[in-house]
């Protein structure tokens, strides 16, 4: 199983056999029991953290006392101590991390993922406005009542939201984090041989890029993931941009984009562009008809823009993650040696500031 509940804080989503799999299905697993629980899983969400009073803030408060005593709080402290705690009768457990001062109107990533066989847990959030991840493990964890986690999702009487989350997901494994770009399954991506889907895209095979030539596929990373928040998926549209056909990205995906064609003045006559920015109806929008999507990214020796349909979009980039190998053990690429990871240096190409991303994005609505 992977995703078994999901909410906008609006329409919840629950299936115990995972989300979008038929009862039907052969070899599907049987309802949930009463008092089932989730050995392992993860709660995920996504919070806007916009705050203007001091003292704690406490975003998700559960309490249910059906059968015993049940509590799921989290909560940002004064001085920035994010923790997630969990009480079950006598049974107790908590996760925090001391963050750095958030962006104004900044958005984090919270995971907290649990394994009670191993006694084990961990705690990462991301900041998605400039891609810092932050992770603190701890020991023991409380796993959690399959029917509290209904009611969670069902965001009913037992349970206080602050309306700053976008999303709360739960699935009932280890997820893993970062690398939230990416391109869906079906994309084509130019090759040496001629455009290939991404999923069928392998080791070794040769990509043509836009400014090292021809590059090998050192691995693809692959995550399901909720398509709200900033995974919400965005169709860029053909014939604009370049593109042959719609493609369809995850919102901080960045597409390459050239100044000429959409009449805004720059240095350089390049830039990258989150595609999140060009949804005006016109050249992209954003598509609210998925639950779940399947999202790649192709790793190269260097970060690059790789072709898709007539549009250069980039590569999956690593930085420095290389030398964490702590941090990559819980990423997607926690499978791949460590030793054959690459160290990407920052993109050659112009990045904009928010200001001159919001300019590029208007002239780009008024180019035809």
């Amino acid at each position: 199983m992977t995703w078994i509940a999901l909410t906008d804080l609006n329409q919840p989503v629950f299936n115990i056999r995972g989300i979008g799999v038929p009862a039907d299905r052969p070899g599907v697993r049987p309802p949930a029991s009463a008092h089932e629980i989730l050995p392992t899983g993860t709660l995920m969400f996504e919070l806007r953290a916009q705050r203007e009073e001091s003292g704690p803030w406490r975003f998700l408060d559960f309490q249910n006392n059906r059968d015993w005593p049940r509590e799921i709080t989290g909560e940002i402290s004064a001085d920035g101590l994010l923790s997630m705690t969990f009480k079950q009768g006598v049974a107790f457990s908590r996760a925090e991390i001391a963050l750095p001062p958030v962006p104004r109107e900044g958005y984090l990533r919270v995971s907290y993922s649990w394994d009670a066989p191993r006694r084990s847990a961990r705690l990462t959030v991301e900041f998605l406005d400039d891609g810092r991840i932050f992770q603190a493990q701890s020991a023991n964890p409380v796993p959690l009542p399959v029917h509290d986690i209904r009611a969670l999702i069902r965001n009913g009487q037992s349970i206080r939201l602050d309306p700053a989350l976008c999303y709360i997901s739960v699935s009932s494994k280890v997820e893993p984090v970062g690398f939230g770009k990416g391109i869906r399954g079906d994309t084509p991506i130019e090759t040496a041989r001629g455009p290939v889907p991404v999923e069928r895209l392998r080791l070794g095979d040769m990509v043509v890029t836009a400014g090292a030539g021809n590059q090998p596929v050192r691995w693809i990373v692959k995550r399901t993931v909720p398509a709200l928040g900033y995974f919400r998926p965005i169709r860029l549209r053909a014939p604009f941009l370049g593109l042959d056909r719609d493609v369809v990205v995850a919102p901080e995906h960045r597409v390459r984009l050239d100044c000429i064609d959409t009449g805004y003045t720059l240095d350089d006559e390049e830039v990258l562009v989150p595609a999140a920015m060009l949804t005006n109806g016109k050249h992209a929008r954003s598509e609210a008809r998925h639950r779940l999507i399947d999202y790649y990214q192709v790793l190269l020796d260097v970060h690059d823009c790789l072709l898709h349909d007539g549009l250069w979009a980039e590569s999956l980039f690593l930085g420095t993650m290389s030398r964490q190998p702590e941090l990559i053990a819980t990423t997607a690429l926690g499978v791949a040696p460590v030793s054959a990871l690459p160290v990407h240096r920052a993109f050659k190409e112009e990045e904009l500031s928010g200001f001159e991303l919001r300019n590029l994005a208007a002239s780009l609505q008024m180019a035809r």
